[in-house]
C-alpha cells in the first residue's frame, strides 16, 4: 500500500484535496474517520460521481454513443458530514444498463457503505422507418432516417448501419415511425444449420471465445440456437459470417 501524507489546515481543505486526488484516479481508503490514498483494488473499480459513466461496460455501447448516469433521487448523505467524499463502484454481475444501482464508499467518515439507485442512459442514433414499406419490397436508404434514442429502453436487435439494408427486403409491412430491427428485414442467411461457428460469450468484465454447431439458419442480427462441443444449448445473435455472440 502506498500512503500519501499531506497536511491541511481545515477539514474542508482536506476534503478538497482528497476529492482532487480521487478525480485524478487515486483510490481512497477510509479507516474510521481517516482517509488514505492507496493503489486501486483489483476486485472493484472505484470512481467519483463525475466518472460514473466509466462503470458502464464499453462492449455494450456503440461507438459515438452519449452515455449518461444520474442518481434516481439525491441521497442527502452524499456531500454531508456523513459522506464528505463519495466513491462509487458497480457490484459483481450487476449490469450497468437502465435503472440499476451502485455501491457508495464514504471517505473521511465512518459511514457504512450503502447503495444508491442510478439511471443509465445510452443515447445513440438508430434507424426508423420513414415511408410505408410493403412486405417483400426492397429496402432503400430513403425509406429510413436516423433518430437518437436511449438504447437502454429498447429491445435488442435495432439497426444502426445503412449498409445492412443492402440486398434486403421487408419481412412484413413496415409503417412510418417503426424502429427498424433486424427481424424486419429478409436477406441471405450468414449462419446455416450445421455450420461450425465461432462463438463469443460476453458478460460483465469478461469475454470468452470458442466454437459450436449452429442448430438453425439465421441472418445478421437474428437469434440463433447453437450447440457446444459439450452438448450445451445456447442462444446468441448472428453477428457476422459464421460468428455468434452470446450475452450472459
Amino acid at each position: 500500500m502506498k500512503i500519501h501524507k499531506f497536511f491541511c489546515k481545515t477539514r474542508s481543505d482536506a476534503m478538497h484535496r482528497l476529492t482532487g486526488l480521487a478525480r485524478r484516479g487515486f483510490h481512497l481508503c477510509a479507516v474510521g474517520a481517516v482517509a488514505m490514498l492507496c493503489t486501486p483494488a483489483h476486485a472493484s473499480k472505484w470512481v467519483t460521481q463525475e466518472q460514473l459513466t466509466a462503470l458502464v461496460d464499453t462492449a455494450a455501447v456503440p461507438a459515438g454513443a452519449n452515455v449518461q448516469v444520474n442518481f434516481v433521487k439525491p441521497d442527502p448523505r452524499i456531500g454531508s458530514s456523513d459522506c464528505p467524499v463519495a466513491l462509487f463502484s458497480n457490484s459483481e454481475n450487476n449490469r450497468m444498463w437502465g435503472r440499476t444501482f451502485v455501491r457508495v464508499q464514504c471517505v473521511g467518515a465512518s459511514t457504512t457503505p450503502f447503495y444508491v439507485g442510478v439511471d443509465v442512459q445510452v443515447w445513440a442514433p438508430v434507424l426508423v422507418v420513414k415511408n410505408t414499406v410493403q412486405a417483400g419490397q426492397a429496402m432503400q436508404a430513403g425509406d429510413v432516417e436516423y433518430r437518437t434514442m436511449d438504447l437502454t429502453q429498447l429491445n435488442h436487435g435495432w439497426v444502426t448501419e445503412l449498409q445492412h439494408l443492402n440486398n434486403k427486403t421487408a419481412a412484413r409491412q413496415l409503417w412510418p415511425g417503426t424502429m427498424l430491427k433486424y427481424d424486419h428485414l429478409k436477406g441471405q442467411p450468414i449462419v446455416r444449420h450445421g455450420d461450425t461457428v465461432k462463438v463469443m460469450v460476453k458478460g460483465p468484465g469478461f469475454a470468452i471465445g470458442g466454437t459450436a454447431t449452429a442448430m438453425e439458419a439465421a441472418e445478421q442480427g437474428q437469434i440463433v440456437k447453437i450447440k457446444t462441443a459439450q452438448g450445451k444449448i445456447l442462444h446468441g445473435v448472428a453477428a457476422g459470417d459464421l460468428l455468434v455472440e452470446v450475452s450472459l
